[in-house]
């Protein structure tokens, strides 16, 4: 959080931490510690005992300033040489992924040996692998993201956890679970995209949950609960998500909430703690604010006739990926805008009107949209570069990247426009290069991701209207259809990440595929009811995610010391389908390589489970019964 040149005001007494020390120590930041609150005041910190009482917080909340809490005090006075969260952890993660490449291609030549049992013993013993199962989505996929790296898949829903909904990370070239995290709440709400977004570095995640709450979490917590990194409450109470955007680093957050600016929203640090604020009651001029009024020239006519008008990102927000700017997207005076907002300033560089479909560049050097028309701007100025003419009935936009050269993939539905042919138009930069005849499927989560770049850019695969995947070479003067691939029946968003993995997504269904051999890595159907009574029983909360469902045969129990109940008989080969050994919640291990015990029921697990604490517990309860 930078503090230079701002106003604080310190409320109450922040155990183990002096407010002479804090001030001294804030100063040394370069802000101005005061002690009363007034209207120069930027922003204040109060200790959680105080966070509901005091006249300063009282006289802070009516002049709407900012509050944080002193978890985020804690962080920006934090020691520089301390050591950073954010770090990834050392350790074995990375040489495991070799170990397990190894082993891969060891058992694809000797099948399974004893090297591959001797290392899942390790990494049991060592590393503290634990067992887990994916089936803890109860209800329907509401929200998505692939994280920029490519290896990991984040998925969310509203309803059904224990919490209220729940965040599952699923690393893709294995094809399985690898951490779930009870989401308070809830992701999101039906109909609201971008509701989970990634750092640049995949190492934070945030989320818009629990109705109005903006969080960064964690994606690789241990943790089952909601434990955010930061949490912001600056919506006032909406029953729904606004628009929103994650900064590049993670540890900012643009808002658009209403404000007493030209252009609305606001910009605030989420590195750590809680921020309580109602912006569009802040005084005029806030450092947390956009801009007070548009540069000279970038003022309309229809917004010089009204007082009260204010540019809105109300359609789509996302930052450049230095974190230098802000565009967004919005349409709140009868017609779509793009505008780009520089963060420093908080100032406009450009507006223009635009159609009301639109894309940015994964480079930010283009923005393209569809105004009877594929029409090409430049993203730094706003200056139209290029139109693609002729192009009619376009209905989802598609950024890839080939090297240095962003590529589009344009897609025409059937019945968008009079005379206009269903397929894909591919685009290098404005430049036509081919049309791909083929009708893309429209029905689905987010009709876009109907159609994936590979990460190389060099190929392309889409959703077929008749429900399969076709995968095409895009690297030549001419396209080449590669493969055909099958996927599960109402699939509606197609993902391609690192690993040439595939992901063909329904909010119900998961499926992981290697794009170039359609090899099926992992296979997943939720909200499975089988008929027959769990293993467990249903009288204990804290057995509740232990349950899950392979299928609609029985139910299944699951201990992560290595016990699995399968009362239908199943054995060990079947359950490799599904489970995973995971280490540090990000990477899974196969469960054919170690020793799974597998029993009827849970009188057996009990003993199965030994000196493990529901070993002892369920001997004691189910020998009396």
């Amino acid at each position: 959080m930078d503090v230079r040149g701002k106003s604080i005001v310190l409320i109450g007494r922040f155990e183990g931490l002096r407010q002479d020390e804090a001030q001294r120590r804030l100063e040394e930041l370069g802000a101005r510690v005061t002690g009363s609150v007034t209207g120069r005041t930027d922003l204040a910190f109060v200790d959680s005992l105080h966070f509901n009482d005091g006249k300063k917080l009282q006289e802070a909340r009516r002049r709407s300033i900012p509050i944080f809490d002193d978890d985020a005090l804690r962080a920006l006075l934090a020691d520089e040489d301390a050591p950073d969260r954010d770090e990834p952890q050392a350790g074995a993660v990375p040489d495991l992924v070799t170990l397990r490449a190894r082993l891969l291609k060891l058992e694809r030549e000797q099948g399974i040996t004893e090297e591959h049992r001797a290392a899942t013993r390790e990494l049991r013993e060592s590393q503290g692998a634990i067992l887990r199962h994916p089936d803890t989505h109860k209800a329907e996929i509401n929200d998505y993201a692939l994280s920029p790296c490519g290896r990991y898949l984040a998925t969310g829903t509203l309803t059904g956890d224990d919490y209220g909904g729940s965040l599952q990370i699923w690393e893709l070239v294995t094809g399985r679970c690898v951490n779930v995290i009870g989401i308070e709440g809830g992701i999101g709400r039906p109909g609201y995209e971008r509701s989970i977004q990634w750092s640049a570095d995949s190492r934070r995640i945030g989320l818009a949950y629990n109705t109005h709450h903006i969080g960064v979490f964690d994606p690789f917590s241990p943790y089952l609960g909601s434990v955010t990194l930061a949490q912001c409450l600056i919506t006032d109470g909406l029953a729904r998500p606004v628009p929103w955007a994650l900064a590049p680093d993670g540890k900012q957050v643009f808002v658009n909430s209403g404000t007493p600016c030209e252009v609305g929203g606001c910009i605030v640090p989420m590195e750590s703690g809680e921020l309580q604020w109602t912006p569009r009651d802040a005084t005029p001029g806030h450092p947390f604010l956009l801009a007070d009024r548009l540069r000279e020239g970038l003022r309309t006519e229809e917004m010089d006739a009204h007082d009260d008008v204010t540019l809105q990102a109300d359609a789509w927000a996302r930052w450049s990926r230095d974190g230098t700017r802000l565009q967004a997207q919005g349409g709140s005076r009868g017609h779509a805008e793009a505008f780009v907002v520089d963060v420093s300033s908080g100032q406009v560089s450009w507006l223009a009107g635009i159609g009301e479909l639109a894309a940015w560049s994964p480079d930010d050097r283009l923005l393209v949209h569809y105004d009877k028309g594929l029409c090409f701007l430049d993203a730094v100025t706003g200056k139209p570069n290029g139109k693609g003419a002729g192009h009619q009935g376009v209905s989802a936009l598609q950024w890839g990247m080939q090297g240095d050269v962003p590529r589009l993939a344009a897609l025409v539905g059937e019945g968008n426009a009079a005379g206009a042919q269903p397929g894909v138009l591919i685009h290098d930069e404005d430049r036509f290069r081919y049309r791909l005849d083929v009708t893309p499927v429209e029905a689905g989560m987010v009709y876009a991701d109907s159609w994936a770049w590979a990460p190389s850019g060099d190929a392309g695969a889409w959703l077929t209207a008749d429900g399969r995947v076709e995968v095409w070479s895009l690297d030549g003067d001419e396209p080449q259809r590669l493969r055909t691939l099958d996927v599960p029946s109402k699939t509606g968003v197609l993902l391609w990440g690192a690993d040439d993995v595939l992901v063909a997504m329904s909010p119900t269904t998961l499926r992981f595929l290697r794009a170039g051999s359609g090899e099926v890595l992992g296979d997943f159907t939720f909200l499975h009811r089988p008929r027959g009574p769990k293993p467990l029983g249903n009288n204990y909360w804290f057995f509740a995610r232990r349950h899950f469902a392979p299928d609609d045969a029985a139910w299944c129990a699951l201990f992560e010391e290595g016990v699995v109940i399968a009362p239908d008989g199943r054995g060990a080969e079947s359950l490799d389908k599904v489970l995973a050994w995971t280490v540090e919640e990000r990477l899974a291990w196969p469960v054919r390589w170690g020793e799974l015990a597998v029993v009827p029921d849970a009188r057996s697990a009990g003993y199965a489970l030994g000196d493990a604490p529901d070993g002892e517990w369920l001997r004691e309860y189910w020998d009396t019964i």
